[in-house]
Order: structure tokens, then C-alpha cells, then sequence
């Protein structure tokens, strides 16, 4: 697997609209069942083949940023070369409104890059949970791979005596105190979101607050879970027909939340990743470098870690 690529589409500007769900459907999807998208050196060329009877002025790009995409991407066999597919309705925050020009199209990224990860910290959270996944994704910056990365821990939880807003404590144990600078920020701050387990996860999937501020991470972007954090990602309601893995003790609580239960250390249904008990949270971490950064970084990383992968 290679680094994700943007994807490219060009439109008439009068036909840049979005639908009463927020998505952007162009009569291709209902004709063909898919968009037509381009890679971005070849955008333009396209849009001149086969838009040659429309003025350039009247014509925009959509740059489709593929982190965001909650339906199938397919590379297929074009007279230009393999060409991505998208397989549904494009969400509107994944797409970049670019003017169908040669300057603009050049300056913006071929490759994803720029990930921002989230990590939730709570009270009663299995360290190795969150610290094996961090690990991992925080070195595609670390390691040189794409200084543009980030990995932010937030906190979920904080002591009810506790009203700060920095350095907020958010785990005690055995002499060690893990604290986050910001507690409960604004989700779409993140393109990917990473919940650990423990046993405190268990008792927050009851927590009416919490279930609502999970909710509110878009629910076309990728949420992933170690061991029991899938209760919380359940209690969100993120788990609905997809399969779904947690510690092997809990696995029947999956269904509870519309899930089909699966077995494995890492179980991917596209923008939801989770993963079996504690140990698994390393896996998780590479498999998601894999996604973000492809399998040479992974690899490597993978490699410094001394890792299976």
C-alpha cells in the first residue's frame, strides 16, 4: 500500500452544490455509481479533455481529501492510467474548492500529509492502551516520514474539583500522573481519533455527557478503539452493522451496540479500526501508520520498534 493521494474531480462552478445532507452527488454517481476523479498532475488535462466546451473561468476543482471519504475508493484501468473512483456521495468537509488553474492545482499536496491524530485520556484508562497506538503514529513525525503529523493527547475526564483548562490530570497510578492541555476540545480538530479501554472506559459507556461528545466526531472520518474503548466508540453509536473486535471478555457487549462481532487483533471496516486486548494497541498504531503513511513507513517504523508487523 502506498501513501493516500487526494483525489481530484473537476466541476462547473454552477454545479458546486451541496445536498440537503451535506454531500456533494454529481449525475455521474446516479448514472455510473461512481465520481470520476483524477490524481493531481493529471486534474487538468482531464478537465480539458472532456470539458473542452467550457470556459476554464467556469470551471472549479474539488480537491477530495481521501481521510475523510466514508465510501469505497476503487484505482480503475483508465486510457490515462489507473484513476480513483469514489464509490458514494462526497462529504463536504472532505473537499478543498481549488479555481481550475494550473498555479493552484500545483501547490497543493499530491500525498496526504498533515494527519492530525487525537487521543482521548480518561480516569480509569489502560496506559498501554493509549501509549502503545502514540508510540507508533507519533513517529511518521518523529522519524522524519512527515513533520506535518501530529499526535495530541486530550483529556476526556478531569477531577470534578478540578475547573482548569491546561494541565488537566487525567491519570494517577503508581506514582505516575498523566495530564492534558486541553479537556474535551472541539472533535473536527482531529482527522483521526484514538480511544483506549480500561476499566474506566466501561463505566464512561453509561455516561450520558461523554456519549454526547463522542457523537460529535464527524462520523465520515476515522474512529479507532483499543480493546474496551469500543464500548465508548459503541455508546457513540459508531459500532451500528459494522463488525468489531474488544477484549476477549467483552466481546458479547459489542452486540449491544448493533455490532457483528469479530475475532482478530485488528478489525478494519474503513473509518472504524478496532482492536482485541491491551497488547493489540501496537498493532492498532501500525496498522493505522500503514493507512496514513503506506507500508514503506510502516515498515520502518515498524522496524525501529522491533515490531511485528
Amino acid at each position: 500500500m502506498r501513501p493516500p493521494r487526494w483525489i481530484f474531480h473537476v466541476v462547473r462552478s454552477a454545479d458546486v452544490s451541496w445536498g440537503a445532507d451535506g454531500r456533494y452527488a454529481p449525475p455521474s454517481l446516479a448514472t455510473e455509481g461512481f465520481v470520476h476523479g483524477s490524481y493531481r498532475d493529471l486534474v487538468l488535462p482531464s478537465g480539458r479533455l472532456y470539458l473542452a466546451d467550457v470556459p476554464e473561468a467556469d470551471l472549479r476543482v474539488l480537491a477530495v481529501d481521501p481521510r475523510r471519504l466514508d465510501v469505497p475508493v476503487t484505482n480503475a484501468e483508465t486510457p490515462r492510467g489507473p484513476m480513483p473512483h469514489i464509490e458514494g456521495s462526497i462529504p463536504s468537509d472532505a473537499v478543498h474548492l481549488l479555481p481550475f488553474d494550473d498555479e493552484a492545482v500545483r501547490a497543493h499536496d499530491d500525498e496526504v500529509k498533515g494527519t492530525r491524530v487525537g487521543f482521548l485520556a480518561f480516569a480509569g484508562m489502560t496506559l498501554l492502551d493509549l501509549v502503545g497506538p502514540l508510540d507508533a503514529l507519533s513517529r511518521i513525525s518523529s522519524m522524519g516520514f512527515d513533520a506535518r503529523t501530529t499526535c495530541e493527547v486530550v483529556a476526556l475526564t478531569r477531577p470534578e474539583d478540578d475547573e482548569t483548562v491546561l494541565d488537566v490530570p487525567v491519570y494517577r497510578d503508581a506514582g505516575l500522573q498523566v495530564a492534558a492541555s486541553r479537556y474535551r476540545p472541539v472533535l473536527d480538530d482531529f482527522d483521526v481519533l484514538v480511544v483506549p479501554g480500561g476499566r474506566g472506559a466501561i463505566e464512561l459507556a453509561s455516561d450520558p455527557s461523554v456519549k454526547a461528545y463522542l457523537a460529535t466526531f464527524p462520523p465520515n472520518r476515522l474512529l479507532a478503539s483499543v480493546c474496551t474503548g469500543a464500548l465508548l466508540v459503541g455508546a457513540a453509536g459508531r459500532l451500528e452493522g459494522k463488525r468489531a473486535t474488544t477484549h476477549a471478555r467483552f466481546l458479547g457487549a459489542l452486540e449491544a451496540y448493533g455490532a457483528r462481532v469479530a475475532t482478530g487483533r485488528v478489525v478494519d471496516e474503513g473509518q472504524l479500526v478496532t482492536a482485541g486486548g491491551v497488547t493489540c494497541g501496537i498493532d492498532l498504531g501500525l496498522h493505522l501508520v500503514r493507512r496514513l503513511a503506506g507500508d514503506e513507513v510502516a515498515g520502518a517504523i515498524a522496524t525501529q520498534m522491533e515490531a511485528l508487523f
